[in-house]
């Protein structure tokens, strides 16, 4: 849980994010701040990947930064297209969606 809510069947991120139109402002801070560390930190989200035989490698790409309104609109039609991926991690399901739009 990130924060007190008021709202009990919101108890994972994932449930979070799916009802984020009914979150007040803070509590919909804390969810843009973790989407936005998750992709950036675990999939280098302004980065494009390469493969390197055992571990991937980021390219920096200036063109590439990704805002939370466009990582949000990415995570928002992966869950889409993968309606069976809500079971799983929010951090995880991101991370895909942006390696979904940006393949290796």
């Amino acid at each position: 849980m990130f924060f007190k809510k008021k709202h009990p069947s919101l108890d994972t991120p994932m449930e979070q994010f799916i009802n984020r139109e009914n979150l007040n402002t803070d509590e919909r801070a804390v969810l843009d701040v973790y989407l936005t560390g998750a992709v950036h930190a675990l999939a280098g989200a302004n980065a494009v990947q390469i493969s390197n035989a055992r571990d991937p490698l980021f390219i920096i790409q200036q063109d590439e930064n990704l805002d939370i309104r466009q990582i949000e609109d990415l995570l928002a039609d992966f869950l889409e297209h993968r309606p069976d991926m809500q079971s799983q991690p929010l951090g995880l399901c991101a991370v895909l969606a942006v390696m979904h739009r940006f393949p290796v």
